[in-house]
């Protein structure tokens, strides 16, 4: 049986199905090479077979080198095309023939503006990311972004397989809509995500604050925290804006809830010095809670996961004005048919079988 070594940054509980998945099917071991969870959850995962590299070794790099030479693997599979261990581990596939597997989610060519020796730095990454993605024996991809971006270098179409970004059912029951829900005086946008730069919590309340300049049925739930969080505070303070509510950090076990408080859930993240939203799970989370989703066109889940009119909104990213009219926009809607509409295209797409064939199908194209 062809054995296979899946290597991740660390572990994260949301990729359990899918591990547990792709271990039914093959000889696979997971190498995590950090013990610390990458996601608040689990503290180690259960039904697989894996090995923390920094258990055994103080630098990852070795510990990396290491299982790779002494296990000779048959396959190799890692993501993120200018990660190190991607780097390293096509390489060694390359000098000692073994098959090579990407997975990818990334979706934007990067610009360096400023010429420095990091900047130097990162167009050898770059370049190297853009040959391994190219070379790769298969390439598993995301989403729609991420394929688009993988045909636009150059990797052909048929060594691609696509793995649909799958998050866990926090609904976790295929329930009808509560009406009553929606029957109430105000509408709440639910924010719920990591505070920092490019996911735009700054663009949403200034969003918000025109909304709420012509309407007053309207209030908006932030819910996370982050080193952008204090700005976020005083820029509601300086305007004096009514109905915002921060919530702070929110633990696994309350996320239910904090959804459950939202009408429409809002992602308005946008591109900042190369950083953007390579997928966004938490538009899964939301749309598995029977929420419409307002997105921008720098998550790269709006590409598969919000159908512009029938669940929610994609808008310009980095673009108030336009946040601001589809926040207006949505009020006019079937809020409930919305939801409903959320929940029918996540039971359709975040599909952990789907995501693991995807896999599968790469490892059966490359043996």
């Amino acid at each position: 049986m062809t054995r296979i070594l899946f290597i991740q940054p660390g572990y994260a509980h949301y990729r359990d199905d899918l591990f547990a998945l792709l271990s039914q099917r093959h000889a696979i071991h997971i190498l995590f090479e950090k013990s610390k969870n990458t996601y608040p959850g689990k503290e180690a995962p259960k039904e697989i077979d894996y090995t923390f590299v920094d258990k055994n070794f103080r630098i990852n790099v070795i510990g990396l080198v290491y299982y790779l030479f002494k296990y000779d693997f048959d396959v190799v599979i890692t993501s993120v095309s200018t990660s190190l261990r991607t780097i390293i581990s096509f390489f060694y596939a390359m000098l000692c023939r073994k098959k090579f597997i990407l997975w990818i989610l990334e979706w934007k060519k990067p610009i360096y503006k400023k010429k420095d020796i990091k900047y130097s730095f990162r167009i050898i990454r770059h370049w190297l990311g853009k040959k391994i993605i190219i070379n790769s024996n298969a390439l598993v991809v995301g989403g729609t972004a991420a394929r688009n971006y993988a045909l636009s270098l150059g990797k052909r179409e048929e060594d691609i397989f696509v793995a649909p970004q799958c998050s866990k059912d926090i609904q976790n029951e295929k329930q009808e809509f509560n009406k009553a829900k929606i029957k109430k005086n105000k509408y709440t946008f639910l924010f719920l995500s990591r505070i920092i730069s490019w996911k735009g919590l700054d663009k949403l309340i200034k969003a918000f604050y025109l909304l709420r300049k012509k309407r007053n049925d309207v209030s908006l739930l932030i819910a996370g925290d982050g080193p952008l969080k204090e700005f976020c505070v005083d820029l509601c303070e300086s305007r004096k804006s009514p109905d915002i509510q921060f919530m702070g950090s929110i633990t696994p076990d309350k996320t239910k809830q904090v959804y459950e408080k939202g009408d429409i859930f809002v992602l308005p993240s946008y591109e900042l010095d190369n950083y953007y939203e390579a997928w966004g799970l938490v538009v899964n989370e939301a749309m598995s809670m029977k929420l419409p989703v307002i997105t921008t066109t720098a998550v790269g889940a709006s590409f598969d996961m919000i159908i512009d009119g029938y669940n929610g909104f994609v808008v310009q990213a980095d673009n108030i004005s336009e946040l601001y009219q589809a926040m207006n926009k949505v009020l006019g809607c079937d809020l409930i048919q919305m939801g409903i509409n959320s929940r029918k295209v996540f039971d359709e797409k975040n599909d952990y079988a789907k995501m693991a064939n995807g896999f599968t199908d790469a490892i059966v194209h490359v043996d």
